[in-house]
This record gives C-alpha cells, sequence and structure tokens, in this order.
C-alpha cells in the first residue's frame, strides 16, 4: 500500500490538484493501492474532492475535514484560491494512520510540521517502508529525515508533472522494484524532463 500526506485540492474543472492529490492519481493510475491521509475544507469542494478520490479508487477514510479552511481550487497560472488550509499537524498523522494496517511506500507530498514528520518517519519506520519526502526547490531536507529516505525537490515552475512522476515511483516501489529501475520506469512513463532550462534532473537515493 502506498499512504500519501498532504493536502489535496481540485482544478478549475473539478480534477484533483496539489501534489498530494496528483501523487495519488498517478499511483493509482499505475495500479498502486493507494491511501491519502490528508484534509480538505468542509465544504462542498472538499466534497468533490473525496468523490474524485474515491471514483479514482483512492481510499481517504483518513481525509480529515477541516471547518476553518476552504478547499483549495487551483486555477490554469498554478494560483490558489480559498483560506488557506492548516498543515497537517502531529494528531492529525497519528490519527490518520491508525485507519490503515500497513504500507511499503509513504509519500509526504508537502512539508510537514516536526511533529508531524516524526509521526510519519515513526510510521514509515513501524511498517519497514520506503519514505519519500518532497521539499521546495533549494530548501534543506529536514534533520529529521532518515538517510534512507529519498528527499526529492520539486522543480519551478512544475505544471503538476513531477508529482505525476513521484506517484509512478512510488508505485514501482510498491511493486517490490529496485529504487534505480522504479525511478527510470517512471520517467520513461511520463516523459518527465525539467520545465526549466539547465535546470537539474533530481533523482532519488541509489538511482
Amino acid at each position: 500500500m502506498i499512504v500519501v500526506l498532504g493536502r489535496p485540492g481540485l482544478t478549475g474543472d473539478g480534477k484533483l490538484a496539489r501534489a498530494a492529490g496528483r501523487i495519488c492519481l498517478a499511483a493509482a493510475q499505475a495500479g498502486g493501492r493507494v491511501e491519502l491521509v490528508g484534509s480538505v475544507g468542509d465544504d462542498a469542494d472538499g466534497e468533490k474532492v473525496a468523490l474524485a478520490l474515491g471514483v479514482a479508487g483512492i481510499g481517504h477514510a483518513a481525509l480529515l475535514r477541516d471547518p476553518a479552511g476552504v478547499t483549495p481550487r487551483i486555477d490554469s497560472d498554478g494560483g490558489e484560491t480559498g483560506t488557506p488550509l492548516a498543515r497537517l499537524d502531529q494528531a492529525d498523522v497519528d490519527l490518520g494512520l491508525r485507519y490503515l494496517p500497513f504500507c511499503r511506500v509513504l509519500v509526504a507530498a508537502e512539508p510537514l510540521d516536526p511533529g508531524a514528520l516524526a509521526a510519519a518517519v515513526d510510521a514509515a519506520t513501524y511498517h519497514g517502508a520506503a519514505l519519500i519526502a518532497l521539499i521546495p526547490a533549494g530548501a534543506a531536507p529536514p534533520a529529521a529525515l532518515p538517510e534512507s529516505a529519498t528527499v526529492l525537490e520539486v522543480p519551478e515552475p512544475d505544471d503538476g508533472a513531477f508529482a505525476d512522476l513521484v506517484g509512478r515511483y512510488a508505485a514501482g516501489l510498491a511493486a517490490g522494484e529496485p529504487a534505480a529501475d522504479a525511478w527510470r520506469g517512471a520517467v520513461d512513463q511520463t516523459g518527465w524532463e525539467p520545465a526549466a532550462e539547465g535546470s537539474a534532473e533530481p533523482s532519488p537515493n541509489g538511482a
């Protein structure tokens, strides 16, 4: 099972958006069994996110509703509308992971606060799961991440294609492929390449 931590949103035409939503979708399309641990607003768009996840075969029993936030809508330029959702905290991650009996790959689709990250690392260690953490371009990896974690910088600019790549990579790992093979397979499947000319291609440990 692939567990994705993050806060999904919607595009203007109602498709799953933001890294968490796109990673889940890509991993499911690649044949992975996927569960989302995250949050949306307690609003109509939050219901639409839950419906889209269900239609795609993505588990969302651990999708929390934030009454103080608004499920983000992503416009054609990548901008977001709505009151920002609070970052997932330790209690959110602990609660969400209790719903899940096991995982082979755990993906932190966005930066987590220290408590939430510690809960994610503990869960990955307990399950013997591969841990993937996405961080902003140029950011330093959190010190709490173990050396075995795959840390990927999200390129700028990015139209969401990198999240698709990460989802395919996670599906390969969950299927038992070595990291190098899973990464190359994901690159081949998506045709991904850096959007900015001259930018470095991020790659996971050992790939």
